[in-house]
This record gives structure tokens, sequence and C-alpha cells, in this order.
């Protein structure tokens, strides 16, 4: 049984859906806001409000999908631990590549390294293969 494993997952997934909330009821109307004031213009206007819309749905369905994967990850299955290993190398790369653009490592997007570094350590470090009976 992977009790350490299944719990970070559920840590990671229950974080992530708690970032979702203000990311898509409060951080959509600040979009619309800049927007408004013209900080946004031109053909970005329509680009930033899909992004924002698209990317709100990711992490509530990637939220979503690590509850999902818990239960398989805690009864040691191989097709969960690819699956969360998955995720957790596409959230490293995601706040590592947003530490890089804003040429900050320590801003608001290390949160997602540091998710990612959460569940690669679920599915490395704490995680046992399941025993075939």
């Amino acid at each position: 049984m992977n009790k350490v494993s299944y719990y970070l997952v559920v840590f990671v997934g229950a974080l992530t859906f708690l970032q979702f909330i203000p990311h898509a009821f409060m951080g959509f109307p600040a979009v619309l806001d800049h927007i408004q004031k013209g900080e946004i213009s031109g053909e970005a206007v329509q680009g930033m409000q899909m992004i924002w819309i698209y990317s709100s749905i990711m992490m509530l369905l990637s939220s979503i999908w690590m509850f999902f994967l818990a239960k398989p990850i805690l009864e040691g299955k191989h097709v969960a631990r690819v699956q969360v290993l998955y995720i957790s190398i596409g959230l490293i790369a995601f706040g590592l590549g947003c530490s890089y653009i804003a040429q900050q490592f320590l801003n608001h997007m290390i949160f997602f390294t540091i998710e990612g570094v959460l569940l690669l350590l679920a599915v490395t470090l704490f995680y046992k293969k399941e025993k075939n009976e």
C-alpha cells in the first residue's frame, strides 16, 4: 500500500482544485478589467479570454483526474503511476518555464513547480509496486 503517495496525490489534487476557484472566478474578471482599461488590446483580447477559460477548465479537470488516480496509486497500479508522473513533469515544466519567463525563480507560479515535485516524489521515492498474487 502506498499511503504516503496516495496522500500526496490527494493533497495536490485538492490544492489544484482550490487554486482553480480564484483562478476562474476572480482571475477572469481581472482579465476583463485589464481589457476594459486597454492594457490588453487587438487580437490578444480574444486569445487572452480563451486561454484563461481553457486554463481554468484544465486546472479543474487536472484536480479531478488526480482524485481518480489516487486510489490506483494507493494500490500500486503502474498505469496510474505513469499518469501521475506525466502530470508531475507537466507541472514542473510549467512552473520552471514561468520562472524563466519572469526571470525570477520565486514568483507566484513556483507553486506549480512545488506541486509537480510532490507528485514526482509520490511516484518515485514513496512508491511501491503492486504485488502480483
